[in-house]
């Protein structure tokens, strides 16, 4: 299995500045470029968020593939995707069938899901081919789900 990933962006910038803080880089490519990159469909990518160099973005780099590579030769069917979850700390309300509020939610069983999100490159281009649009993270793991990959949390 290939320990290598590619180091993706959403927005159209690709950084000129090599990121030092993530030493598994193998490349750097906007999501658009996907298609056309040469990196093999068994490579891990994994999409992130400008500024690529944002307090612990290389922790949660780790533990996403840390996840991804645990599954091994055990990958579900259509690849596995593997998000970073935090804690939801906003207050979440609860809204009837016709708009109105109906009280407030319990946050301890909810999570807010984010960037980076991991996967096997020939799975993220499956998605995006299918849904070219595609930009915000809720977007991608959208496309990918609906695509077949199973999508889990990283390990905290």
């Amino acid at each position: 299995m290939s320990t290598a990933f590619v180091a993706l962006i959403r927005a159209g910038q690709v950084p000129a500045a090599p990121l030092t803080d993530l030493p598994d880089v193998i490349a750097v490519h906007a999501l658009r470029e996907l298609a056309t990159c040469p990196e093999p469909d068994e490579a891990f990518a994994v999409v992130l968020d400008p500024p690529l160099s944002a307090a612990g973005q290389s922790a949660r780099v780790a533990a996403v593939l840390q996840t991804l590579r645990a599954v091994g030769v055990e990958e579900p069917e259509g690849g596995l995707v593997v998000t970073s979850v935090r804690p939801v700390t906003d207050t979440l309300k609860r809204v009837g069938p016709g708009g109105a509020l109906a009280g407030t939610a319990d946050r301890e069983h909810h999570r807010f899901v984010t960037v980076p999100i991991a996967a096997r490159l020939g799975v993220l281009r499956q998605a995006l081919a299918q849904e070219p649009q595609v930009e915000s993270a809720g977007e991608i793991l959208a496309a990918l789900t609906a695509a077949g990959a199973t999508v889990v949390a990283a390990a905290s």
